[in-house]
C-alpha cells in the first residue's frame, strides 16, 4: 500500500477509463493527489503518474502507443487507460486488498472479462459483435446491421460514468464531478473485486460438497455459489450425476434447485421437477408432493423451497423417484 501517490490525468469531459483508472490507483494508496490538465502542462519530475495523456505507457490515443499497446489476449479489443493500469498495477492492487496470492491470476483474469473490456471497448469506439460479423462476409450488410443494432447495450457503465459529467447548463466544476464519479467507480471496483475473490474462496466448499453428493443430490449446508464451479468440472463424474442442489434460501428456508443439462441454455435441466408441481405455493403444493414444509415450486420448474433442510432432501428424492 502506497502512503500517497500523485495522479496526472487529462482534464475536460472525463469518461469510464480514466476514472476507473484513478479509482483502481485509490485502492492501492491511501491518498491521491489528481491533477487534471493539457498535455502542455504534464509533470516533469519524478514521483507523477501520467495516465490517458502524454503519450506515455499509460495512453492510448497516439497510432504509437496503439501498436505498442497491443490488444487484450484473445480478442481485437484496444487497450484504453483501465486496461493498461491494470495490466501493470493488478499486483500492488491485489496486495493492498489482501488478496492471496495464489488468487492473482484469476482475479486479473476475471475482473478483465467481466468489466474492464467493456470499457476499454467503448473507450476505443470498438464494437465486438461488429468485429466478428467481419468473419462472415455472406451475412447480408442489411443483416448484420440488425444484429448489431440488436446487441447494443442502451446504457452500459460506461454511460453511468459519462452522465457524472456537468450539464452544459451547469455550474457545476468538473474536478469535483471528476472525483464524485472516481468515489462512485471504486465502490464498483472493490464490490467486484470481492465478489470474485469470495467466489474463488467458495470454489473448495463447492467442491467438496461435490465430493460429498450421493444419489443425484448434493447439499450445501451454507450457501456458496455453486453453478459455474459445479459446471466447470465436465470431466468429473460426481459432478455430472448431481441434479439437485440444496442449499438456505437467503429468504429463509432451503430451496431445491435443478442442475442444467447445459450450462448455457438455462431452460433444460438434467431432471426437472415434476410438472404437477409447477407454480404451486403451500398446502397446494404440500398435498401434490405430500411434503409437509413445502412452500412453493417456481412455474418455470427449476426451483422449489421448503422450511427445512430434511423436507427439501425429501422433496429431492420424490422428484427422482417420479421422474425415474
Amino acid at each position: 500500500m502506497y502512503q500517497k501517490l500523485n495522479l496526472y490525468t487529462h482534464d475536460g469531459v472525463f469518461h469510464a477509463d480514466d476514472v476507473f483508472a484513478t479509482a483502481m490507483f485509490s485502492l492501492m494508496s491511501n491518498e491521491i493527489n489528481v491533477v487534471r490538465g493539457s498535455d502542455l502542462n504534464i509533470p516533469k519530475e519524478d514521483g507523477w503518474i501520467v495516465y490517458d495523456i502524454g503519450g506515455g505507457e499509460l495512453d492510448h490515443h497516439t497510432p504509437e502507443n496503439k501498436e505498442a499497446n497491443g490488444t487484450h489476449p484473445d480478442t481485437h479489443i484496444p487497450y484504453a487507460s483501465f486496461g493498461l493500469v491494470w495490466r501493470k498495477y493488478y499486483r500492488e492492487v491485489l496486495e493492498a486488498l489482501d488478496c492471496p496470492e495464489r488468487y492473482y491470476d484469476n482475479v486479473y483474469q476475471k475482473l478483465e472479462t467481466s468489466l474492464i473490456l467493456g470499457i476499454d471497448a467503448d473507450d476505443n469506439g470498438f464494437n465486438p459483435v461488429q468485429d466478428e460479423l467481419s468473419l462472415y462476409p455472406n451475412i447480408p450488410a442489411d443483416q448484420k446491421k440488425r444484429i448489431i443494432s440488436q446487441a447494443r447495450t442502451s446504457y452500459s457503465v460506461s454511460q453511468v460514468i459519462k452522465d457524472f459529467n456537468p450539464p452544459w447548463n451547469s455550474n457545476e466544476d468538473y474536478y469535483d464531478a471528476f472525483l464524485d464519479a472516481v468515489d462512485f467507480a471504486k465502490d464498483i471496483l472493490l464490490n467486484r473485486i470481492d465478489s470474485i475473490i469470495s467466489g474463488l474462496d467458495g470454489r473448495d466448499y463447492v467442491l467438496s460438497c461435490i465430493d460429498y453428493s450421493a444419489g443425484h443430490i448434493m447439499v450445501m449446508d451454507q450457501f456458496a455459489p455453486w453453478e459455474g464451479v459445479l459446471y466447470s468440472q465436465s470431466r468429473n463424474p460426481k459432478a455430472n450425476d448431481i441434479w439437485y442442489v440444496i442449499t438456505p434460501a437467503l429468504r429463509g428456508g432451503w430451496n431445491v434447485q435443478c442442475a442444467l443439462l447445459d450450462k448455457n441454455d438455462r431452460s433444460h435441466y438434467r431432471h426437472p421437477l415434476p410438472k404437477e408441481w409447477y407454480g404451486l405455493r403451500y398446502e397446494e403444493l404440500q398435498k401434490a408432493s405430500g411434503i409437509a414444509t413445502a412452500t412453493f415450486c417456481h412455474p418455470s420448474g427449476f426451483l422449489a423451497g421448503c422450511e427445512t433442510q430434511e423436507d427439501a432432501m425429501a422433496m429431492a428424492a420424490k422428484a427422482i423417484s417420479i421422474n425415474e
